[in-house]
């Protein structure tokens, strides 16, 4: 009798546990995932930050 009841309160468990997966993984593809575009254009050029981390290193 104990036995019985352990297994139907395992059964119980793993299908509540189960049910609760299978709702986060919907939940979780149901979002719509973007990414932030590139930035176009940096404020310095690639010379300007050369410049500024040599100055930055002989300090």
């Amino acid at each position: 009798m104990v036995i019985t009841s352990i297994i139907i309160l395992v059964v119980i468990m793993t299908i509540i546990i189960a049910a609760a997966f299978g709702l986060a993984v919907s939940k979780g593809y149901s979002v719509k995932h973007t990414v932030d575009p590139l930035p176009e254009d940096k404020k310095y050029s690639h010379e300007e930050e050369e410049s500024i981390n040599e100055r930055t290193e002989q300090k």
